[in-house]
């Protein structure tokens, strides 16, 4: 085998082997992985620059698991990457047009974590036009992607009734198609327009959206609990949010307690990846206690609290830095294996 094709078979195993773990909820293992496919793509890259593709693909992936570990400012550089590369591609194929659309997806969904709005609308609305471009031409395969990058949108816009009808085209393409990965991205969309809806006062319909999303996500997690877990955790605390604002309030701290008992097990292997979802479901929980007059239970957990954010205060920027030789979502899947 010529040496090229060598070194494309090695990236392309191991970048689908860091897919693969990841979806078992082998996070750790599964950017590590990741990162040696992408070191095995980049000598690809440079032995055969036609084949620069490969790296591209595995570059995204990276991105969209470090911002689902918690870590978007270092895929901001690694997107960035995977975009360079993909757009000399992107008129060659319908496949490479899909790859970049899923790059520019997950760059939104960073930089909407980092703050910068502005530019997350613009990479996501990239994103959405280009995959509803495929999906009128005929390629039906891209509707969860188009739903994808609506849930980002929708996320990115904020407070906003815009941000609702994003998430409502989202749900509509989401609830035609039957697969695990459509139901995966319904639960997340549900659970995501939660906060705009609970915001615009319609709480009823915040209240369904999230014992739906939570719903699914316990019955895809029957088969992989790993890989699901990480979901839940997140919709738990919208849950208890929607159920906290009808006043089910030990309904509520069920599941916010869940939602921390799950963070602090995912947690063990990488406690910064997981310290804000932490924070979030604790600051609920304190918001909780007094109600239900728990003020003990409150007064520790307003302790745990005050030294996390102070360890988040003294990190960020160790966390946020991005590495120079080695660039560094609700629900940010990634891309399609070859």
């Amino acid at each position: 085998m010529h040496t090229s094709d060598k070194l494309e078979a090695e990236g392309v195993s191991l970048v689908n082997r860091g897919l693969a773990l990841w979806n078992q909820g082998l996070r750790e293992e599964a950017v590590t992985t990741t990162r040696q496919g992408i070191a095995v793509c980049r000598q690809l890259a440079v032995a055969e620059p036609a084949k620069s593709n490969h790296l591209a693909l595995a570059l995204s992936n990276l991105g969209g698991m470090l911002i689902d570990w918690g870590r978007p400012a270092e895929a901001i550089p690694v997107l960035e990457h995977s975009i360079k590369i993909t757009r000399i591609y992107s008129d060659k194929s319908l496949e490479f047009t899909a790859d970049l659309a899923g790059a520019l997806k997950n760059l939104g969904s960073a930089l909407q974590q980092c703050g910068s709005q502005p530019e997350a609308i613009a990479a996501l609305t990239e994103s959405i036009a280009t995959y509803r471009s495929l999906v009128e031409q005929g390629r039906p395969q891209y509707g969860v992607s188009l739903a994808r990058a609506l849930n980002s949108l929708g996320n990115t816009r904020g407070l906003v009734a815009e941000a609702r009808d994003d998430f409502d085209a989202a749900i509509a393409l989401l609830r035609r198609e039957d697969s695990e990965d459509a139901a995966m991205q319904l639960a997340a969309t549900l659970a995501s327009q939660c906060g705009v809806l609970m915001h615009l006062n319609d709480h009823e319909r915040a209240m369904a959206n999230s014992e739906e999303a939570v719903a699914i996500f316990r019955r895809l997690g029957e088969t992989n609990p790993a890989g699901v877990e990480p979901y839940l955790a997140r919709a738990l605390p919208t849950m208890a949010q929607a159920l906290m604002a009808v006043g089910r309030l030990d309904e509520a701290h069920t599941a916010a307690t869940e939602a921390i008992g799950i963070i602090r097990r995912s947690s063990a292997a990488n406690p910064d990846g997981w310290r804000q979802q932490l924070i979030r479901a604790l600051r609920l929980l304190g918001d909780l206690l007094p109600a239900l007059n728990r003020h003990a239970e409150a007064a520790a957990v307003a302790e745990e609290l005050a030294r996390l954010v102070e360890e988040d205060r003294h990190d960020v920027k160790a966390l946020h830095r991005p590495a120079p030789e080695k660039p560094k979502g609700f629900l940010s899947r990634f891309k399609r294996r070859r």
